[in-house]
């Protein structure tokens, strides 16, 4: 958590202005100069926070993590912070120039399942913690030098340009604070948790967290090709166009999300049981609070375009500001009251004080519709799942996916018996569910 935090601010949002200048720029020269000028920046500045990180190591050993043995451990993980940073950098540029069906895909998929394996494979052979650093070193370190010689293989090589930084910078420099502000918001309550209630709890609500957090996932692919398209469309003056898809964007995430929510919350018992041991089971109510949360933090990603599209990355900032300030102040007065529950309590208040401010600063600007119709829709659909699933006893991981499936299809059924999808939808869903090919008899 603490190199997370510590990648963030040094890309110094660089990411996002990537993102915003590049996706609807023509400019060959420019493209080519920024396309390299920003994983070359970036590595000067993840080269120094790592560099401090590692002479402060022991410091943050002794006080920090209250463990002088781990100065070995936080040295040789300053080096995550530099490989963060390129890694991070370098695979957005297939963000910008849409190739994300192919090769961002496989990269992340690559990443994830790489650092699996290796992590499993030195755990296996008595490496430890030291393992699962040189693995994740080893996993993001070649996915950088791939994704380098691709992108020179397709712009050729060219001395980066500082020309454009300072445009940059300018919109950049303002999302920075924000890597430590969501940081508060995101992760300090595990600190927090751990200071009132000790590690065994903090384990407890961690394995809650990440299973209520699944959430996020449905918007995280979502934002990934929406924000480059979005760029593009405003740039262009299709004012109409960024209306619709952040309106349908949002739909489309809210008719996923709701029904997940629900279904976490049916099954956050059984789940914790199946993937955990018997000392975890205790947190499930943490699950149903944490995924709702999450569903305001996907609201929160699709509005918060809003800002990054007009330029205006401030407003972000200060409500940033505003949800880490509560997360803080109800996490003091919650957790030694009412334990890990209030630690969750506190980021559903931060997530929806995001969200909430975030939509109403969105809509001065673009006025979206709602679908309140179908929302409502999924909501009575979800409702009729919920009740369904929660009737499964399930002792094992088949029994599991076994009531996820059938969840899912009494969803699907309500949701077309009270007419939630509309009839574009019906013959997407028709066409991948019942598609057969003409035979050539047959025309």
């Amino acid at each position: 958590m603490t190199v997370s935090l510590i990648s963030s601010l040094a890309l110094m949002g660089l990411s996002m202005s990537f993102v915003r200048f590049l996706s609807s720029e023509t400019d060959t020269k420019k493209n080519k100069g920024s396309s390299l000028l920003n994983p070359f920046f970036v590595m000067v500045s993840g080269f120094l926070a790592s560099f401090v990180l590692y002479m402060f190591a022991e410091p943050l050993a002794t006080f920090g993590f209250k463990d002088p043995a781990a100065t070995y451990f936080v040295k040789a993980g300053s080096l995550l912070i530099l490989v963060n940073v390129i890694e991070s950098i370098s695979l957005f540029y297939f963000r910008v120039f849409r190739q994300i069906e192919k090769k961002f895909s496989y990269f992340t998929l690559f990443e994830t399942f790489g650092k699996l394996l290796f992590i499993l494979i030195f755990l296996k052979m008595g490496y430890g913690l030291l393992g699962v650093i040189t693995a994740t070193l080893m996993v993001q370190g070649l996915i950088f030098s791939i994704t380098l010689i691709t992108i020179i293989s397709q712009i050729g090589f060219v001395i980066p340009r500082f020309t454009y930084i300072r445009e940059y910078l300018q919109f950049s420099l303002p999302l920075t604070p924000n890597a430590l502000i969501r940081w508060v918001t995101e992760s300090s309550d595990r600190y927090m948790v751990t200071y009132f209630l000790g590690l065994g709890s903090v384990g407890v609500y961690s394995a809650a967290c990440s299973i209520g957090n699944l959430i996020q996932l449905f918007v995280s692919p979502l934002q990934l090709i929406l924000f480059p398209e979005l760029s593009k469309l405003f740039d262009q003056n299709r004012m109409d166009e960024v209306r619709i898809y952040m309106s349908h964007s949002l739909r489309y995430f809210l008719i996923i999300a709701i029904p997940a929510v629900f279904g976490l919350s049916a099954l956050a018992k059984p789940l914790l049981g199946v993937l955990t041991t018997q000392d975890f089971i205790s947190g499930w109510f943490v699950i149903p609070i944490i995924a709702f949360a999450g569903l305001m933090a996907g609201i929160f990603q699709i509005f918060v375009n809003t800002m990054f599209l007009i330029k205006e990355t401030r407003p972000a900032t200060y409500i940033n500001i505003v949800a880490a300030v509560s997360n803080v102040l109800i996490n003091l007065i919650l957790i030694p009251s009412v334990g890990i529950i209030g630690a969750a309590i506190s980021t559903l208040v931060s997530y929806f004080l995001m969200a909430m401010f975030c939509v109403r600063t969105s809509l001065k600007h673009f006025k979206l519709d709602f679908f309140y119709l179908d929302i409502a829709k999924s909501i009575l659909s979800s409702m009729a799942m919920y009740f369904f699933v929660s009737s499964f006893a399930i002792s094992g991981i088949l029994e599991l996916f076994e009531a996820v499936g059938a969840g899912t299809f009494i969803y699907l059924v309500v949701m077309f018996l009270i007419g939630g999808f509309t009839n574009h939808e019906m013959s997407l869903i028709k066409r991948y569910l019942f598609k057969s090919e003409a035979s050539p008899n047959s025309k």
